[in-house]
């Protein structure tokens, strides 16, 4: 009896052991439109930067769009984006995801081809 108790738990033991819980953890990071960091917006000189210039170092804005009003006033904005997924489980017992999304926008005043403002919301 003591015998078939022994083997019956060193069984189940080995079983446990090996079995073990399936652990799983997923991290993926996604980046979308164009960043302006700090060292381009210090290059800009405002009412002398040209608009020539903003779009060879940066590339085509988000969006453009015209300003009513006396000159010729347009707003280039930039849009930019971080998304960080967070997935984890542990086999049929817990489950969990988080999201979070960086976004931050830059906007540039362009009159007469000279940028005069600009600004970033985040």
């Amino acid at each position: 009896m003591f015998r078939n108790l022994f083997r019956n738990l060193t069984i189940a033991g080995l079983l446990f052991i090996t079995s073990g819980c399936l652990l799983t953890s997923s991290n993926s990071t996604k980046e979308s439109g164009v960043q302006v960091g700090s060292t381009t917006l210090r290059q800009i000189e405002l009412g002398r930067t040209s608009e020539d210039w903003l779009l060879a170092a940066l590339g085509p804005p988000t969006s453009r769009a015209a300003v009513r009003g006396p000159g010729n006033v347009e707003l280039l904005t930039y849009n930019h984006a971080v998304a960080r997924k967070s997935r984890g489980s542990v086999f049929l017992l817990f489950r969990g995801s988080s999201e979070k999304v960086d976004k931050n926008t830059t906007y540039f005043e362009v009159t007469d081809g000279i940028v005069t403002k600009y600004w970033t919301d985040t």
